[in-house]
């Protein structure tokens, strides 16, 4: 079992971390403005090579492994302190681009692919509802057939990406099917007479990251925009896997920038005569967090590792990567920003801007309750559980 990064991601990895470190600066004014200019994050993205890590060759993607993309995905964020660097990398590689490269139809997958691959057009994932959040099945927005065409009339909630993608990837039900037996997908191109795009609530943290609400009404899209009919809910659910790695690498950037940080204060700042990282109580939170830190870390690696021959990575070790990174990450921050004393708690200082993005990831892409109800199917699949 070789723990090491090849040379080839070592080399990805100082890539990503060139990449990222012009955006440092301005972290801290998109944080107050809850604005960000994504659209050049976007292109500084694609020209880094940054775009459709995962994807296959023949749409224009690199074929690199999840290992690979959690690699760089970590080194954009930590370098950064910030989702929105990472997220032209999520939007062409995440689960949107990867629910269109599941498509019954190769004419799906050519329409939209290469465009998203590219970076040019970014393809966002639009599931959560105002009534139905964890509750997926019972999802309302639907898919009724027009001759060759479809009509999408429903609404989402807390969909990252929007205003601004070009592409959503449904989930929607079709013929009135109840349940996950109804369920499948389709691709809403911004644009679309009916389409509605509105900028969602103002969250206390990852702000400037681009997220909203969007809104169906009578949106007729072509035959060819259906990803997978009604039936394919657990195949499409399996891109998700892809998100939760996403999330489980986010978490596990953020702690490191965290730990830094509280590393770099503590070694700085002077109490009775000597550095406060050499009073018991300081380094032993430190050694508290680099354990956690690192115990993480295994997890999110020994996740990706399971994505072999273009497969999707293990739905379990996903699972548990992710549970691990958002239960860890506030932990982490949190003593941080306690190390940095009252300053931790100013505006001035990053530990309190990493505090409060550490609570969003708490719950994005799945609560701990929810997933730890996921787990203990996939664990002990003799049992029945209450939801």
């Amino acid at each position: 079992m070789d723990f090491e990064l090849s040379k080839n991601q070592q080399e990805l990895r100082a890539r990503a971390t060139e990449a990222a470190k012009p955006w440092r600066a301005h972290v801290d004014e998109w944080d107050r403005a809850d604005e960000a200019p994504y659209g050049e994050v976007a292109a500084a993205m694609a020209a880094a090579g940054l775009c459709g890590l995962t994807m296959p060759a023949k749409y224009g993607g690199a074929e690199l492994t999840v290992v690979d993309y959690v690699v760089v995905v970590e080194a954009l964020i930590k370098t950064s302190q910030s989702w929105i660097v990472a997220e032209p990398t999520f939007g062409s590689t995440g689960p949107g681009p990867a629910i269109v490269l599941r498509a019954e139809h190769e004419a799906t997958r050519e329409k939209f692919l290469p465009d998203i691959v590219s970076g040019h057009k970014a393809c966002a994932i639009a599931l959560t509802e105002p009534e139905h959040g964890s509750d997926l099945t019972a999802l309302t927005t639907s898919a009724t057939p027009d001759g060759d065409n479809y009509l999408i009339n429903g609404s989402k909630r807390f969909i990252t990406g929007s205003p601004v993608n070009e592409l959503y990837a449904t989930f929607v039900r079709f013929d009135d099917e109840p349940g996950h037996r109804g369920i499948g997908a389709v691709v809403v191109e911004k644009g679309t007479p009916g389409l509605r795009l509105e900028r969602g609530a103002h969250f206390s943290g990852t702000r400037g990251l681009p997220h909203g609400e969007v809104h169906f009404d009578n949106c007729l899209i072509p035959s060819e925009n259906v990803v997978r009919g009604p039936g394919h809910f657990a195949d499409l659910m399996m891109a998700f896997n892809m998100e939760r790695i996403h999330n489980a690498t986010l978490s596990l950037a953020l702690a490191e920038a965290a730990f830094e940080d509280a590393v770099s204060y503590t070694s700085g700042r002077q109490a009775y005569g000597k550095p406060i990282i050499e009073f018991q109580s300081a380094y032993h939170s430190l050694v508290e967090m680099r354990m956690a830190i690192d115990a993480h870390r295994l997890l999110t690696y020994r996740a990706a590792s399971s994505s072999v021959d273009g497969r999707f990575p293990n739905a379990k070790d996903s699972t548990f990567a992710k549970l691990s990174g958002c239960t860890m990450l506030p932990t982490v921050t949190h003593e941080a920003m306690v190390l940095c004393g009252g300053d931790g708690t100013t505006l001035d200082y990053a530990a309190q801007r990493l505090h409060r993005d550490a609570m969003a990831a708490l719950v994005a892409g799945g609560s701990p309750p929810v997933l730890k109800n996921v787990l203990a199917t996939q664990i002990f699949p003799e049992h029945r559980f209450r939801q």
